[in-house]
């Protein structure tokens, strides 16, 4: 349930905007400018309230700051619970790399962290995600995902105001991109940590396209439609490795004795059009067959799907995917574009680090598996150690070769009910060969056989058109050479 949302758009929700020698509060494009002009050991608050929450036993608060200007040695921040000027609570962090969560009591400071350094702070003139999650009894200090602090929550949210808003100590420039404050509807149980049910708004979820496998499944019939994928013997041998070891840890657990702490998420790398969807497909029904997933359904979805348009969005598009795939895969295609060279300032940044975060928070609870093109995967890799660390089996998915392409040309003939003539299967072969040989990064293996085989019944389907009732079942199923001579 939402609760709050501000992405400063305009001043609907009535933010203090002044401007004095002292400090300057404004709305700006996409953000409210926080502007303390005055220097030495003073503050400045703005706030605002909404529906009470701090009784809840599940809340998550998210904020997005930016240190535009002014000195690196104080903080900036949210505060929450207050009352007055002399009475709230803070979490705030410094451009030099520090944070504080105090609670200024009566005008006294109280300080439950006293500026401890932490390494995952953006430092100087940087931008920084902030959240603040209750789960039960405790609550929990995250900064850019990254869980830093936690304490019991009778201390944290027994406050005497309503209020929140944010908080400059000394003369610093602060630009506030988002703040969200959400919790999980009460019929509905939160899925742990600081997942919760968010915004039902189109723009803060996921885009993606679920998949649910078959109803009456097997782990036999899982291991049937493996053995019948086309080519990839390597990715096949590997996969049935990795089932047999998964079996193994499941009679182990059973059996009471113990077990290795095993990372289901994998990697899937190659050329396009090589099977990595139907891979991941399979990958989500031997968990559930495993008893590792409850659904073991596929989230699919890929960098448009979870990647915002403005600063904090993304965050809560790649939470929506992940509360979508618990108990199961989230499959993200192309994974690559989520690091793009030209733009160091692209909020795919910001969609690794929270996917990071949950692939070790909830690993037990869902797998990811990532898809892309060789090199590009690569590069990725070695761009983000920590994303490397949690994906300890990689595939590699090889171009089909020309015979390949024909058996999957004649399994598109065959689950659709046609029949290829010998003319088309020499054509076929002969044009496989070809494209093969001059193939590039962009060859579409399987596509470009689907490609082709949608081709070449629509070129069927006009010779035999005008003379339908003269044929019977056979000649209406037949492709001959002709219907191919698009190629």
């Amino acid at each position: 349930m939402l609760i709050f949302e501000e992405h400063f758009q305009d001043n609907r929700c009535s933010w203090v905007t002044r401007d004095s020698e002292e400090c300057s509060l404004c709305m700006d494009v996409s953000h409210y400018v926080f502007d303390h002009k005055r220097a030495g050991d003073t503050y400045w608050l703005s706030w605002n309230s909404a529906e009470f929450f701090y009784e809840r036993t599940n809340f998550h608060i998210h904020i997005v700051v930016e240190k535009a200007a002014g000195v690196d040695d104080h903080g900036y921040g949210f505060v929450w619970g207050l009352s007055d000027v002399s009475n709230f609570f803070e979490f705030v962090i410094s451009g030099n790399g520090h944070y504080r969560i105090t609670e200024i009591k009566d005008g006294n400071f109280i300080n439950y962290t006293d500026w401890k350094r932490c390494d995952r702070i953006h430092r100087s003139d940087s931008v920084n995600l902030l959240e603040i999650a209750r789960v039960g009894n405790m609550v929990e200090f995250y900064i850019n995902s990254t869980l830093v602090d936690k304490f019991p929550a009778d201390k944290l949210v027994d406050v005497s105001g309503k209020n929140f808003g944010f908080v400059i100590h000394d003369k610093i420039k602060m630009k506030v991109h988002s703040l969200i404050v959400s919790a999980p509807d009460t019929e509905k149980e939160s899925v742990g940590g600081n997942i919760d049910v968010r915004d039902s708004k189109q723009e803060t979820k996921a885009s993606f396209v679920e998949h649910d496998p078959p109803e009456k499944d097997t782990v036999e019939a899982v291991f049937a439609d493996l053995k019948a994928l086309v080519g990839h013997e390597q990715t096949k041998h590997q996969l049935f490795s990795l089932a047999n070891y998964l079996k193994v840890q499941t009679e182990r657990r059973k059996r009471g004795l113990k077990i290795v702490d095993t990372s289901l998420h994998l990697m899937l790398y190659g050329p396009p059009g090589t099977g990595k969807t139907t891979i991941a497909r399979l990958v989500g029904r031997l968990y559930k067959q495993l008893g590792f997933f409850p659904r073991g359904h596929v989230v699919e979805t890929d960098r448009a799907g979870i990647i915002g348009g403005y600063i904090g969005q993304t965050a809560l598009r790649v939470e929506s995917a992940v509360h979508q795939a618990i108990g199961g895969v989230l499959f993200i295609d192309e994974a690559h574009a989520l690091a793009a060279e030209d733009t160091p300032n692209d909020f795919g940044k910001e969609a690794l680090q929270i996917l990071i975060k949950r692939m070790e928070d909830y690993r037990d609870r869902m797998a990811v598996v990532v898809a892309g093109y060789t090199d590009e995967m690569d590069r990725l890799l070695e761009l983000n150690p920590g994303f490397k660390s949690r994906l300890n089996r990689l595939f590699y998915l090889d171009h089909y070769t020309p015979n390949q392409l024909l058996l999957i040309f004649k399994k598109f003939c065959q689950d659709n009910g046609y029949i290829l003539d010998s003319s088309a299967i020499i054509v076929l072969q002969a044009t496989f060969e070809v494209a093969y040989a001059k193939r590039d990064k962009s060859f579409g293996n399987g596509r470009f056989a689907r490609a082709l085989f949608e081709r070449s019944i629509e070129q069927q389907a006009n010779r035999i058109v005008t003379h339908l009732q003269e044929l019977d079942d056979y000649e209406i199923n037949l492709i001959l050479a002709e219907d191919l001579s698009f190629m």
